[in-house]
């Protein structure tokens, strides 16, 4: 007993080197091993991050992605799928809608033009706007808005003429103005248009006491659509049939040379030209030899400008206008930085204006702002 104690107890040095040694060698062979491991793990991660911060790809996801799509390449331009139709569009000037119950009516409003009215107010903002000639060879505007858009400063507001009525109702517009000719007076009480004389309702206007007297008077869309609440909340508005509406050039196959249209109603202070610009695919106005601005500075652009010719004849000693609104007559249809001659036709008082060629085909508009310009048969008009 006592021996086997001692011997097991007792140890030699050289026995106990090896021991030692051998402990050392498992524990840098096991350092060793893990270095590997964590290093393998810093390497995949940084290679990862270097892929993922190299770009993404045309789809806009993260280029890495395409490692864990199994058996397909990566999405290009020439993969990646075309963008679905829009199904709604606004009725008046082609605005996509989620869904056809946001196009929800529209506030169309007498706006003058005179020199002493000048700058003018909401132009810019507005979805369609219609000049035409007025008495004593200056124009005037029916600036239309959709309820949905909010524009704070509409003016200055003037009194009504009969062929406006007309125009205001292609989209059933609540019609906004401030007095009006014995025609057009008589006339609205013999229509179904939502009237609304500033004569009448002045809370939903106000004049601004900085300006003079007749050219004061301003309304907004909010204002417009208080009164369409208190005045007219009975009233079913008729939801009329929209242009029709395309997707707009694209920049490889507009022009390079700038066109300009030139529309002389009278005098130099009448002289309305709009110039293409092919950046914006889109036309901005002039006003005689000025760019015309909004009293804000907004330029006054647009997408579309139809130069439409009509039977235009003088009633009285005033100067006042009987325009045909009713029929057809020549056209021309600027988009895309082109102009074509064309036919304008609207069937009835409510029917939209519409745009054909020699072969009978309705021609698309672009989205955005569409500028009506009336004119007499003879009008001296270049492009």
């Amino acid at each position: 007993m006592t021996e086997e104690t001692t011997n097991t107890t007792r140890q030699d040095p050289n026995d106990q080197r090896v021991v030692l040694v051998s402990k050392k060698e498992s524990f840098w062979a096991e350092t060793a091993a893990w270095s590997v491991i964590i290093f393998a793990v810093i390497a995949g991660v940084s290679a990862l991050g270097w892929v993922y911060f190299s770009g993404s790809d045309s789809s806009g996801s993260p280029s890495w992605l395409h490692l864990f799509r199994r058996g397909r390449a990566p999405v290009t331009d020439q993969a990646k799928p075309a963008a679905p139709p829009v199904k709604y569009r606004r009725a008046i000037d082609g605005q996509p809608l989620a869904d056809e119950s946001e196009d929800n009516g529209y506030y169309a409003v007498e706006v003058e033009n005179m020199i002493d009215g000048r700058p003018l107010s909401g132009l810019a903002r507005a979805s369609l706007v219609i000049e035409a000639p007025v008495e004593g060879g200056i124009t005037r505007f029916l600036a239309v808005y959709a309820a949905a858009d909010k524009v704070e400063r509409v003016g200055p507001v003037r009194s009504a003429r009969p062929y406006f009525l007309d125009w205001a109702q292609e989209f059933d517009a609540l019609y906004a103005h401030c007095g009006g000719s014995p025609e057009a007076l008589s006339d609205i009480k013999d229509t179904r248009i939502r009237d609304l004389n500033e004569f009448y309702a002045g809370k939903y206007f106000w004049r601004d006491t900085g300006r003079s007297a007749p050219h004061n008077v301003y309304t907004s869309t909010d204002l417009l659509a208080d009164a369409a609440i208190d005045k007219f909340s009975d009233y079913t508005v008729r939801h009329a049939p929209g242009r029709l509406f395309k997707e707009e050039a694209a920049a490889e196959d507009r022009p390079e040379t700038s066109t300009e249209i030139v529309i002389d109603y009278s005098t130099e202070a009448y002289r309305a030209s709009w110039r293409y610009d092919r950046e914006r695919n889109d036309y901005r106005r002039r006003q005689g030899d000025d760019w015309q601005d909004d009293e804000g500075g907004l330029p006054v652009r647009a997408k579309n400008v139809v130069v439409q010719f009509h039977k235009i004849r003088v009633l009285d000693a005033i100067g006042r206008r009987s325009i045909e609104t009713i029929g057809e007559g020549k056209a021309l249809v600027a988009r895309d930085g082109k102009t074509v001659v064309a036919i304008w036709r609207k069937q009835t008082v409510t029917d939209r204006t519409g745009y054909y060629d020699d072969q009978e085909t309705e021609l698309p508009l672009n989205a955005g702002t569409t500028w009506m310009e009336i004119v007499p048969l003879d009008a001296d008009v270049t492009y």
